[in-house]
């Protein structure tokens, strides 16, 4: 499993940033922080590329934000079989789907450098 990251919004847009950078994108009713890369500054607007679009799109400079990834700690079932056997899934919803056999099912969650004690 490799380690999963979101991003975290450290302030505006500023140019000596290095990146990432975060646009809010509106989908639905929630508002969803996307990874950007900006290729230019002109008059207000950036150019952009972004993962969940496809191609470049321009943006006004004020919803760009500055941001940093960081680690989102991993959370997962293990289905330990007669036999031997262990599966892991990404949901308990999955783990349950596989019943045969099933000696128990562990819910395993990461703790990240600086949680708890």
């Amino acid at each position: 499993m490799t380690q999963k990251t979101k991003l975290e919004i450290i302030g505006p847009y500023t140019p000596e940033h290095e990146g990432p950078y975060a646009i809010d994108a509106a989908t639905s009713a929630e508002v969803l922080h996307v990874k950007a890369n900006v290729h230019c500054v002109f008059d207000g607007i950036a150019f952009i590329t972004t993962e969940h679009v496809d191609g470049p799109w321009l943006t006004e400079l004020s919803n760009l934000m500055n941001a940093r990834e960081v680690p989102v700690a991993r959370e997962f079932w293990v289905n330990e079989y007669h036999g031997g056997d262990r599966v892991v899934y990404d949901s308990p919803e999955q783990a349950q789907e596989f019943q045969v056999c099933l000696k128990r099912t562990i819910h395993m969650m990461e703790v990240l450098p600086g949680e708890g004690a």
